[in-house]
C-alpha cells in the first residue's frame, strides 16, 4: 500500500491516467445505467396501453349487454367475443412480463385482485346476464367498481415507469456531476503539474540558448517533469563546464586537424612524386625532406638492400659525415636498422633515438628508413603511423621499380630468344644448305667435273643466296615491325597498302574484332602471320585477289583467314629450304592456337589461324555500348 501511494505521488502519468480512467469509468457507468433502464423498461409502455384498454373493454362488454337493439343471439355472440378479448388482454405476456418479481409489491397485488375479481365475479356475472335478462342490472352495477380497480392498476403501472425514470435521472445527474468534477480536477492537475513546469523549462531552455548557463529549472519534484527538471539542471551544469574549456578543446582539435592535413599532404606529395617521376636519388631525397619537415626530425636516410642480405646501400640522405657517407648509414649498423622488416627504435650513447622505418610491400622488405631524433625526444603514435605509411609507399615504389626492371630483363631475353629462333629456323638453315653446296662445288672443281654439273651447283647456290637474301629482308622487316598507338587495325591497313602497292593484288580487309582486347604480343603475332601469308601469295600463288578476314569464332576465340584465288596448294608442308610455313605454325603455337592451310573448293588457298586471346574479347556492340 505504501509503495502504491509513493508511486502515485511520484508519477505524473499515473495521476493523469487515473483521472482519465475515472472519467471513462463514469461515462461507461452512465451508458450502462441507460442501457439497463432501457432493457428493464422495455414493454412498460405496452403494458400501460394494454391495462388501459381493459377499462375500455369492460365498458364495451357492459354496453353490449345492455343494448336493447340487439337480438339475444347477436348479444350473446358479441358479449362472448368481448369476454374472450378481455381474457386475452388480461393474460397478455407484455402485461404479465411488466409485473415486478416481488409478490408483495402493490402492482403485483393489484393485478392479482383484478384477475381474481374478473374470474370470480365479472365474467360469471356477464355470462349469467346473457342467460337471464333479469340479471343484467346486477352485472352493470358491478362494472364501475371493477373499472375502478383496473384504473388503479393502470395508475400503478404509470407510477412504476415514472419511478424508474426518476432513478435513471438521478444516476445520470450524479455521473455528470462526477465527470465534470474529475475533468476540472484533471485540468487543474494539468495546469499545475504539466503546463507550469513546461513553461518554466521552456523559459530556461531559451535562456540557455542565449548563453545564460546560470538559469535552473524550478520544478524538481519526484514526478516525470521533476526528473526532467533535474536532468535539465545537470545538463546545464555540464554545458557550463564544457564551455569553460571549449577554447582549449577547439585549439586542440584545430591542432589535430592541422596535423591531419599535413599528414594527408605528405602522403599525397609522396604518392604523386613516386608515381609521376622516375625513382632516382633526387626523387627519394625530396620525399625524405618532406618526411623530416612534417614529422620534425633533424636527419634521415633511405637505405635499400637485396632480399636476404643485411648490408644495404644509401639511396638518399640529408645528413652526410666527413667521409661523404650518410651519418645514419654505416655498414656496422645495418643489421640493427633492418630488424627483419619490423619497426625498431634504438637509443644511442648521446641519448638520441634512431627510429628505423621498414620499407616493405606485400610482406617483403626492400630497405629501411632510419630517422634521427633529438636527445630526449621520441615520436608520437601519429608520427610513427605516418612514417610507416610513407615507408609502405617507398617500399611499393622500390618493388615496382624492381618488377619493371625484371620485366624489361625478361622481355630482352625473350626478344633475343625470338631473334635466335627466327635466325635458326630461316637464315641459318639456308646458310647451312649453301655451305653444303659450296663443299660440292669444291669437290667438282677438284676433280674437273663436267661444266653442266658445276653449272647446276652454281644455279642452286644462286637460288639459295636469293632465298637467304629474301629471308634476311623478311627478318629485318619482322624485327623492325611494331604497332604504335593507333592499334592493330591501322597496322593491318598499312600492311594492305604496302602489299597492294608492291604486288598489284586486289587485297580486301574485313576486320570484325574492333572491340577485341588483344595483348601486344598477340597483335604482333597476328600481324606477322598475315604478312607471311601475303608474302607466300606474292611468291607462289599467282593470284589476283586476296581476302583478309578477322572475326570471332563464337566460342570466345578469334579467327584470322587469308584466302586467295590462285593456283592453290597441294601439300601443306613447307618445301625444302622454305621456312615461312614453319614460322607461321610456331607463331600459332606461341598463341596456343591452331594454323590450318588447305585448298579452297572454288580454287586458291586458305590460311586460317584460330586462338583464344589471353584477355576475353568484347564484341563491337558491347564495346560501343
Amino acid at each position: 500500500m505504501k509503495i502504491g501511494k509513493q508511486f502515485l505521488t511520484q508519477s505524473l502519468l499515473v495521476r493523469l491516467g487515473i483521472a482519465m480512467g475515472t472519467i471513462a469509468v463514469l461515462a461507461l457507468a452512465s451508458i450502462v445505467s441507460s442501457a439497463v433502464f432501457t432493457e428493464t423498461s422495455e414493454g412498460k409502455a405496452g403494458a400501460i396501453n394494454i391495462a388501459g384498454s381493459l377499462r375500455m373493454q369492460s365498458y364495451l362488454i357492459a354496453s353490449q349487454t345492455a343494448d336493447p337493439h340487439l337480438s339475444r343471439a347477436e348479444k350473446r355472440e358479441r358479449v362472448e367475443r368481448g369476454l374472450a378479448n378481455f381474457e386475452s388482454r388480461l393474460n397478455n405476456p407484455v402485461l404479465t412480463g411488466s409485473l415486478p418479481g416481488d409478490e408483495r409489491a402493490a402492482l403485483q397485488r393489484t393485478y392479482r385482485e383484478v384477475s381474481t375479481m374478473w374470474r370470480e365475479r365479472i365474467r360469471p356475472a356477464a355470462e349469467a346476464a346473457l342467460a337471464d335478462g333479469a340479471r343484467e342490472a346486477a352485472f352493470l352495477a358491478m362494472v364501475p367498481g371493477f373499472v375502478g380497480r383496473v384504473d388503479h392498476l393502470v395508475t400503478l403501472f404509470e407510477e412504476d415507469l415514472e419511478s424508474r425514470i426518476r432513478t435513471l435521472r438521478l444516476y445520470q445527474g450524479i455521473a455528470l456531476f462526477l465527470i465534470v468534477f474529475v475533468i476540472f480536477a484533471a485540468m487543474y492537475l494539468m495546469h499545475t503539474q504539466v503546463l507550469v513546469p513546461l513553461s518554466d523549462l521552456l523559459a530556461a531552455s531559451r535562456a540557455v540558448r542565449r548563453g545564460d548557463f546560470r538559469v535552473r529549472a524550478a520544478h524538481t519534484g519526484a514526478d516525470e517533469l521533476g526528473q526532467l527538471g533535474h536532468a535539465f539542471n545537470y545538463m546545464v551544469e555540464d554545458l557550463s563546464a564544457m564551455y569553460a574549456n571549449l577554447e582549449a578543446r577547439v585549439a586542440e582539435k584545430t591542432e589535430e586537424l592541422g596535423r591531419t592535413n599535413r599528414s594527408l599532404e605528405l602522403l599525397y606529395n609522396t604518392t604523386r612524386t613516386l608515381s609521376e617521376r622516375a625513382l632516382t636519388n633526387e626523387t627519394l631525397a625530396e620525399v625524405l625532406r618532406d618526411v623530416e619537415r612534417v614529422i620534425g626530425v633533424p636527419a634521415g636516410v633511405i637505405c635499400a638492400h637485396e632480399g636476404g642480405q643485411t648490408l644495404g646501400f644509401p639511396l638518399a640522405s640529408t645528413a652526410l659525415g666527413p667521409d661523404g657517407r650518410p651519418e645514419l648509414c654505416a655498414n656496422t649498423r645495418c643489421e640493427e636498422c633492418f630488424a627483419e622488416g619490423a619497426l625498431r627504435e634504438q637509443v644511442a650513447a648521446d641519448g638520441s633515438t634512431v627510429v628505423s622505418i621498414p620499407l616493405a610491400e606485400s610482406g617483403r622488405s626492400y630497405g629501411v628508413m632510419p630517422l634521427a631524433m633529438r636527445p630526449g625526444r621520441r615520436l608520437e603514435p601519429w608520427q610513427l603511423k605516418l612514417a610507416e605509411a610513407v615507408g609502405h609507399h617507398i617500399g611499393a615504389a622500390l618493388a615496382t621499380a624492381r618488377r619493371a626492371e625484371e620485366r624489361h630483363r625478361i622481355a630482352l631475353f625473350e626478344e633475343r630468344s625470338v631473334i635466335a629462333r627466327e635466325l635458326h629456323d630461316s637464315l641459318a638453315q639456308s646458310l647451312s644448305y649453301l655451305k653444303i653446296q659450296v663443299v660440292r662445288l669444291q669437290a667438282l672443281l677438284d676433280r674437273d667435273a663436267p661444266r653442266h654439273e658445276t653449272g647446276n651447283v652454281v644455279d642452286e647456290l644462286r637460288t639459295g643466296l636469293n632465298n637467304a637474301y629474301r629471308q634476311l629482308r623478311e627478318l629485318l622487316t619482322t624485327f623492325r615491325l611494331r604497332i604504335d598507338g593507333r592499334g592493330l587495325t591501322a597496322a593491318l591497313e598499312d600492311t594492305v597498302r604496302e602489299f597492294t602497292r608492291r604486288t598489284g593484288l586486289d587485297i580486301r580487309l574485313v576486320n570484325r574484332v574492333l572491340g577485341a582486347e588483344l595483348a601486344s604480343n598477340e597483335e604482333i603475332h597476328v600481324l606477322q602471320v598475315i604478312r607471311e601469308a601475303l608474302s607466300n601469295v606474292e611468291h607462289h600463288a599467282r593470284a589476283r585477289r586476296v581476302d583478309i578476314v578477322l572475326e570471332h569464332n563464337g566460342s570466345g576465340g578469334v579467327r584470322v583467314r587469308v584466302e586467295d584465288d590462285g593456283v592453290g596448294i597441294r601439300d601443306a608442308r613447307a618445301p625444302t629450304h622454305h621456312y615461312g610455313m614453319a614460322i607461321m605454325r610456331d607463331r600459332a603455337a606461341s598463341l596456343n592456337g591452331e594454323l590450318t592451310v588447305r585448298e579452297r573448293d572454288e580454287g586458291g588457298t586458305r590460311v586460317e589461324l584460330e586462338f583464344v586471346p589471353s584477355t576475353p574479347y568484347r564484341d563491337t556492340a558491347a564495346a560501343a555500348a
